[in-house]
């Protein structure tokens, strides 16, 4: 393995990681189609040992109690595309392609903005570490571009007549 490619690696396994996580929770969210959403909250503050009289915890549950299975579908498609891309990122990337590259500097560059906006409100040490992480992925797939070059098109070669 060349000394370029270890970062590489650890982008393809984060995506991939991230993608395996997506799906588990996508399915997890699914199961919780007609169930009484108000008692599932209920359950949930039980479980943490929270306290139930408290004003804002009330208010919690009501508003969870409101979740329609539309909802609990719209949020799972959300995160299954969300899984979807990054599971196809970490497959082309490991596949050296050049979309996935591309894929994956643009998809991570769009995230910034929202991450700084996030260090703004609330300065957090992860908050930090994800915005720091996705500049330096979209800085080394940027940079380190030969480890996508010598990928000819499979149509290369082939003469048309």
């Amino acid at each position: 393995m060349k000394k370029n490619e270890a970062f590489l690696k650890f982008i393809i396994v984060e995506k991939f990681v991230l993608g395996i996580i997506a799906v588990l929770l996508a399915f997890g969210i699914l199961s919780l189609i007609n169930k009484d959403m108000e008692e599932f909250a209920n359950e949930i503050v039980a479980f943490f040992n929270l306290d139930m009289d408290n004003y804002y915890i009330e208010a919690l549950i009501d508003k969870i109690g409101m979740i329609e299975n539309g909802t609990i579908i719209g949020v799972s498609i959300g995160i299954v595309s969300y899984a979807a891309l990054n599971l196809a990122m970490s497959y082309g990337l490991h596949k050296r392609r050049r979309w996935a590259e591309w894929l994956t500097v643009v998809a991570t560059s769009l995230l910034i903005p929202f991450e700084i906006y996030e260090i703004v409100q609330v300065q957090t040490l992860i908050r930090i570490g994800v915005l720091v992480l996705n500049i330096a992925i979209v800085y080394y797939l940027a940079k380190h571009k030969e480890l996508f070059k010598g990928r000819k098109n499979h149509l290369e070669g082939i003469e048309l007549h």
